[in-house]
């Protein structure tokens, strides 16, 4: 993906070398005065914040970036395809394919009108014969189906730029690919639970708004994704009067719906993972693995890693996230802005290609090492990151639930 820091960095050769080094030492000195590598900047957050909407949540971090999440629910037919011919049998996925074709002369054929004639080179016909069945209540779980990662559609919006920019596409696609991602668990993922029955099914519309007024200068994923986190885990299903096969019946109390997520892991008949997963914005600089990067930190980063990190089978036991166990749902690379920015000139002219001049600036050339990569995996994994962005989310609906029913009582 192209970088779109280019244009509003103002950092000069100098003090991008000076925050190199700086952030390339041991332990490394980061600008905004963080004292580790892995600690995140403060933000606020607030769920239900719009109306209309099964769940929504405001997220702003503490350099002014704000983001507005609504999550909006529909009931949807489930389309199938069955077409019958001569020949039919059933598999135990409940899908198959089969095209027979029989030439009754020549030895070439080409398919010619409808799906079940087709002509040879000598004119005569052909005759094929499909099969498909296609029954989501076959599933591999014997659950009520297999959900399709169509069923949750997100859209990113940022005032100033159009909806099919290309970073806007890259981040939706960034945000939306580990909600869908099959777990290598036996937990459900988030579409399996939209599945009503053979016939309908739940459609998860998911609409981000981005206020920053540096635009995506700071690549602002992980205040995406914990916006869309919360907002996730605000959203309640409505119940549903009608039982099995039956058109589904919304019922009108409010207070009778269940949280898409569950709070008490007996709300929802799939046990689909209590917590929806989040994506961490890893910088490598040196031998240094720094998370939550600011827009200094990026701008010499050697490389930009994306880690989705999920709530893994066994870890769903209780609201506390200190007993969980996570696992790498996705995994992207993406091209750091530093390989965009004006190497520096040392005071004797220029020097011979490959020739490294000491505090003087210039874009690293290529990528990192694989065990940097998996340094930045295990840190996030078993260094405690992911669990303690998953404990302060929680903490934070903890705080919110119990002035709820404070009010309430009072």
């Amino acid at each position: 993906m192209p970088s779109s820091l280019t244009s509003s960095l103002p950092f000069s050769p100098a003090e991008l070398a000076y925050l190199h080094t700086s952030l390339s030492s041991t332990p490394p000195i980061r600008p905004d005065a963080r004292p580790s590598p892995t600690d995140f900047r403060a933000l606020r957050a607030e769920t239900g914040v719009l109306p209309s909407v099964n769940g929504s949540a405001h997220v702003g971090f503490s350099d002014g970036r704000e983001a507005i999440v609504g999550v909006k629910l529909e009931v949807e037919r489930t389309f199938s395809v069955e077409v019958r011919a001569s020949t039919s049998t059933s598999t135990s996925a409940g899908l198959q394919a089969k095209s027979i074709m029989k030439a009754k002369g020549g030895d070439k054929t080409r398919g010619e009108g409808g799906a079940g004639a087709g002509a040879g080179n000598d004119g005569e016909a052909t005759d094929v014969d499909v099969d498909v069945d296609m029954n989501p209540n076959d599933s591999p779980r014997g659950q009520k189906g297999r959900g399709s990662h169509e069923w949750v559609t997100l859209s990113l919006t940022l005032p100033g730029l159009r909806d099919d920019d290309a970073g806007l596409v890259f981040l939706e696609e960034m945000l939306r690919e580990p909600l869908v991602v099959a777990s290598s668990s036996s937990r459900a993922s988030l579409q399996d639970s939209l599945v009503i029955n053979s016939r309908w099914h739940w459609h998860v519309y998911i609409d981000v708004l981005l206020i920053s007024a540096t635009g995506l200068a700071s690549y602002p994923l992980p205040l995406l994704s914990m916006a869309t986190h919360l907002a996730l885990r605000d959203t309640r299903v409505p119940r549903l009067k009608s039982e099995g096969e039956e058109d589904p019946v919304a019922d009108d109390d409010w207070m009778a719906s269940a949280y898409l997520y569950s709070r008490t892991g007996t709300e929802t008949g799939i046990p689909v993972a209590s917590r929806p997963p989040v994506t961490l914005l890893v910088v490598v600089v040196g031998e240094n693995v720094i998370f939550d990067p600011s827009r200094e930190e990026l701008a010499v980063a050697d490389a930009v890693v994306a880690v989705s990190v999920g709530v893994a089978s066994g870890g769903e036991g209780g609201r506390g996230a200190r007993g969980a166990e996570f696992e790498v749902l996705a995994t992207r690379m993406i091209d750091t802005p530093a390989r965009d920015t004006m190497k520096g000139v040392p005071l004797l002219g220029e020097v011979g290609e490959g020739v490294e001049v000491p505090g003087i600036w210039k874009p690293r050339v290529g990528g990192i090492k694989r065990s940097m990569l998996k340094k930045a995996v295990n840190t996030a994994l078993t260094g405690g990151v992911a669990r303690d962005v998953m404990d302060g989310l929680d903490g934070f609906l903890d705080l919110e639930t119990k002035a709820a029913v404070g009010a309430g009582a009072g």
